[in-house]
């Protein structure tokens, strides 16, 4: 999941015919209001009690936003740095979960969040601990989806993202945006869609145009794999790219690439999307993501050791994604999700939070023209791989 708010296509900003829920100016709530709607969904989450965060201040769980979609935490969660039957491990232990249109298995990773798991220590699960995955690479975090579908979906119907209930606060400057999308112009795919400045503000984009690794399976294939295992996975934890499968099973001439970067390139036009379907019969498909300069713990863009931007005073009561997935809709459908999960920092609960002086300067109507380039420029160039 391309991660980075400013790193999106605008879809629908000042468009003819935009929604209510983007157009409409919110009534102030004033500073009871605000403060309550600030913390009514932190409070619906499930939370674990605060006693329980790790020393990362960092927790990831089943979004209630996702009811449908049930998680098997189990013993999988053994770890030393979260006792709460709510959170998923962060080690790249496996995790069973079902939707009704998916059913599969999720590892995640995260990068200097405390761990049971060490280098020395191995279990039947065979997965390489986060210390050796992390090594020598610039990712701040990963997660590998891989199970089957339950229904037949295009591939264009199946997108991931982020979205939110309540406006930004703190919004960056609007010039500092549409700078950013102007340089980007050439480089964004026309499968992104962006809308910011509203009051439920959104991005998204074709799951296939952003995951770095992905492969198709038949069952056949993984009999005999562990519950708690994935099934191909490389010795440095990557999902091996095989499109083979998806090649042999459809009737287009249209030949995908074996390659994760070809591919991606591949699917970020629509015509090529258009074309394929998921299949629920006997393929397993399995996709891989990462991230290299979102730092989780520390929910910040981490963009050089000497530059990096606070993104917890624009939230506004909100988590992020770490993964979801789900069906695109329009505005009088109900969202089907196919999984979600969000990473909530400790930081995020505390309303009275403010903005840092690069928050502020980032919100500043008074940026120059050098200074938009310069920022947009740092904000928005984002690696597809990353030293392996």
């Amino acid at each position: 999941m391309i991660f980075d708010i400013f790193r999106s296509k605008s879809s629908s900003s000042g468009a003819e015919g935009e929604s209510s829920s983007s157009s409409e100016v919110m009534k102030p709530l004033g500073e009871a209001g605000e403060r309550k709607a600030f913390e009514r969904y932190a409070q619906e989450s499930n939370l674990p009690p605060s006693s329980e965060w790790p020393s990362s201040n960092l927790v990831v769980v089943p979004s209630i936003r996702t009811k449908e979609v049930k998680f098997d935490i189990g013993e999988s969660n053994c770890t030393t740095d979260s006792s709460s039957s709510t959170t998923l491990p962060l080690d790249g232990r496996v995790v069973h979960f079902s939707s009704p249109l998916f059913e599969g298995k999720m590892a995640i990773r995260v990068r200097d969040n405390p761990s049971s798991r060490q280098d020395n220590e191995h279990d039947e699960s065979n997965m390489i601990s986060n210390e050796t995955y992390f090594n020598s690479r610039s990712r701040q975090y990963q997660w590998s989806v891989q199970g089957r579908f339950k229904k037949r979906i295009r591939f264009d119907r199946v997108v991931t993202g982020q979205e939110f209930d309540r406006p930004f606060r703190n919004k960056p400057s609007s010039k500092l945006v549409e700078r950013g999308l102007q340089l980007l112009k050439n480089k964004l795919p026309e499968t992104f869609e962006c809308e910011l400045f509203c009051n439920e503000p959104r991005f998204e984009h074709p799951l296939l145009a952003g995951c770095q690794h992905f492969r198709i399976d038949h069952q056949q294939d993984l009999v005999g794999l562990p519950d708690n295992q994935l099934h191909g996975i490389g010795d440095d934890g990557n999902v091996i790219e095989d499109t083979t499968n998806l090649n042999k099973t459809t009737h287009i001439n249209t030949i995908v690439p074996q390659d994760g970067v070809a591919r991606r390139k591949f699917f970020s036009s629509n015509t090529n999307l258009e074309q394929f379907y998921f299949e629920p019969d006997d393929l397993v498909y399995t996709f891989d993501f990462f991230a290299n300069f979102f730092s989780p713990v520390r929910h910040r863009l981490e963009l050089t050791p000497f530059f990096s931007i606070d993104l917890i005073p624009y939230f506004n009561g909100y988590p992020l994604y770490l993964s979801m997935a789900k069906i695109k809709c329009d505005e009088s459908e109900d969202i089907q999700y196919l999984w979600a999960t969000e990473m909530w920092h400790k930081r995020l609960l505390n309303y009275d939070e403010r903005p840092s002086r690069m928050a502020k300067w980032l919100s500043s109507s008074t940026l120059d023209e050098k200074g938009l380039r310069d920022t947009t420029i740092a904000v928005t160039e984002v690696d597809d791989e990353d030293a392996d």
